[in-house]
């Protein structure tokens, strides 16, 4: 053991590690783009995240040139009795594929651990398809149960509702809808400059459906619409099932034969599903994972935070 520790000692001994600035922003795309996804207009909108969250961006570089990241984000979210407490959100693990299996994606990802502690974190969370990576790191996939209904066109053709589609989203007046919907834990504490610098750049690949007092926001794959997020004054529902109704009809008629809902829903909004569609699929997922922070957090507290019904999944404009 001893001999393996000095000899990843010694190979990381030849890069640099330190926090980006904003000068690496073009070396970071570059790095992003090969290893992730092409979307750098997310990728820029992440890097550039509003001042009142604090994102460093650990980095391992090679003779000049940024070759591994780690982002990390300390985001507030609401606990089980809806108080804030900060968490370590980790975005952008990446590695050119010449400088794999150095040990260089451990050390970024210790590094922005001991920071999360430093900051006073309750937990970390990452989204990932490669659990066992980072469970011999510390964190723990999360399983949570996501709703599925069929979709066919010709569907809800008599639907009367006061939602509709927001070709081009009134991010203020959407603002005020989630200000004014009912609470859950796990929510993302947005600030106002949430609303005016890191979401509306999210919602340029997404359509927005507004109503009088909610909203749902829906993204779109090949053949399914994704019920990402949805807000409301109060679980009612009537309301919900209205929501469903439109975003249901609209998806159909753009060829979509599946809704998926991402947020699980508390019991009212399961029972408005379960009156408009005969069946319900339920699917298990494991995309994420938790790891304590804090010793107010051990894991068990952390899974049955996840575990409760009205808890609402951490929305994906959170990194």
């Amino acid at each position: 053991m001893l001999i393996l520790c000095k000899n990843r000692d010694k190979l990381l001994s030849e890069f640099k590690f330190r926090i980006a600035d904003e000068a690496d922003l073009p070396n970071l795309l570059e790095l992003w783009t090969a290893v992730l996804n092409p979307d750098t207009a997310v990728f820029t909108s992440m890097y550039h995240s509003c001042p009142s969250i604090k994102r460093r961006t650990f980095v391992a570089e090679f003779e000049g040139k940024i070759v591994a990241s780690v982002q990390l984000f300390i985001l507030p979210v609401r606990d089980e009795m809806y108080k804030p407490v900060f968490i370590g959100a980790i975005a952008n693990v990446s590695t050119s594929p010449d400088f794999r299996h150095k040990g260089l994606s451990t050390k970024l990802l210790n590094d922005a651990y001991e920071d999360m502690k430093a900051a006073g974190c309750a937990w970390s969370y990452l989204f990932t398809g490669i659990a066992p990576f980072y469970e011999r790191l510390g964190w723990r996939s999360l399983h949570r149960t996501l709703l599925s209904v069929k979709l066919k066109k010709g569907m809800f053709e008599d639907v009367q509702s006061d939602v509709s589609i927001w070709p081009e989203p009134d991010v203020d007046r959407l603002h005020e809808l989630n200000e004014s919907s009912f609470v859950s834990p796990l929510t993302q504490i947005r600030t106002d400059l949430d609303w005016k610098t890191k979401i509306p750049p999210r919602l340029a690949s997404k359509t927005v459906f507004m109503g009088d007092d909610s909203y749902a926001i829906v993204r779109c794959d090949e053949n399914r619409a994704v019920l990402e997020e949805w807000a409301m004054p109060e679980a009612s529902i009537p309301r919900f099932q209205h929501l469903i109704e439109v975003v249901s009809k609209w998806a159909a008629e753009e060829g979509k034969d599946r809704l998926l809902i991402t947020a699980p829903i508390h019991a009212e909004a399961r029972q408005a599903l379960e009156t408009l569609f005969p069946y319900i699929d339920e699917m298990d997922v494991a995309d994420s994972m938790v790891r304590p922070v804090s010793a107010r957090w051990p894991i068990s507290r952390i899974m049955s935070l996840f575990l409760l019904p009205e808890a609402k999944f951490l929305t994906l404009d959170s990194f």
